[in-house]
């Protein structure tokens, strides 16, 4: 059993694409984090969409407040071992897979002998460009580096808070560095990711004061001002 593991709140402009990325899994869990808007009815006409509400909160400056990443994490991490999936996929509800890894991630699960897989990810800005320095982040820039995607549920393995996102453990082993000593499949272009966190100039701005006024991130940068000289998506970089 293959589940797709996704964080919600206030998702309803995203969740209907996520689940239909994902329409030919065993499962999509959904752990709402306190929606108020129709993210869960949306994701709910999706058939294979089970949906759980997560109420932890931690409050934060000017009246902010965010779910704590590693136990929102780590609910749906129980969640999937509870129902005894084979595999989990975990990302957020921002990002999709492209349709090349749509059309093949189920044979890939089934048929590696690897623990975990990685994936290239490509980061959006709007809906045609992208930040080629981020997918590529080595000091000459040319070489495409994958970031987690999915890993056995029967893994001993974990969320770890550490703000303002969080990390993984395997056993007591916290993963620093991906290709030491962690049995990982990485998958490169044409497979990948696209992250459409940057997709509205309007989204993306609200993003930018909530880490500001919140504290969480006082001096977060705009990702036009770090991310690099946009790139016109390759062909093979659509859905």
């Amino acid at each position: 059993m293959i589940s797709v593991l996704v964080r919600t709140r206030d998702e309803a402009h995203r969740i209907r694409q996520f689940c239909e990325a994902y329409k030919e899994a065993d499962k999509i869990l959904v752990a709402d984090g306190g929606s108020e808007d129709n993210t869960i009815e949306l994701a709910l006409q999706y058939p294979n969409v089970e949906v759980r509400r997560y109420e932890k909160r931690v409050n934060l400056k000017a009246g902010y407040w965010r779910n704590p990443e590693d136990d929102h994490i780590n609910f749906l991490i129980a969640w999937a071992k509870e129902i005894n999936s084979d595999w989990i996929i975990f990302d957020d509800c921002d990002c999709r897979p492209n349709y090349l890894l749509k059309q093949d991630y189920i044979r890939i699960l089934q048929e590696t002998d690897k623990d975990f897989v990685m994936v290239t990810r490509l980061y959006l800005w709007g809906l045609t460009q992208h930040f080629t320095y981020l997918c590529k982040p080595g000091a000459t820039h040319t070489k495409y580096e994958p970031s987690l995607w999915a890993w056995r549920t029967a893994l001993d393995f974990w969320a770890v808070d550490s703000p303002p996102a969080f990390m993984f453990r395997l056993g007591e082993m916290v993963i620093r560095d991906w290709h030491y000593g962690v049995n990982v499949l990485e998958l490169f272009p044409p497979y990948c990711l696209l992250h459409f966190s940057w997709d509205d100039p309007e989204r993306v701005e609200r993003k930018m004061k909530f880490y500001r006024e919140s504290g969480l991130i006082p001096g977060q940068r705009h990702p036009l001002d770090y991310g690099s000289p946009l790139e016109p998506l390759p062909e093979w970089a659509r859905e």
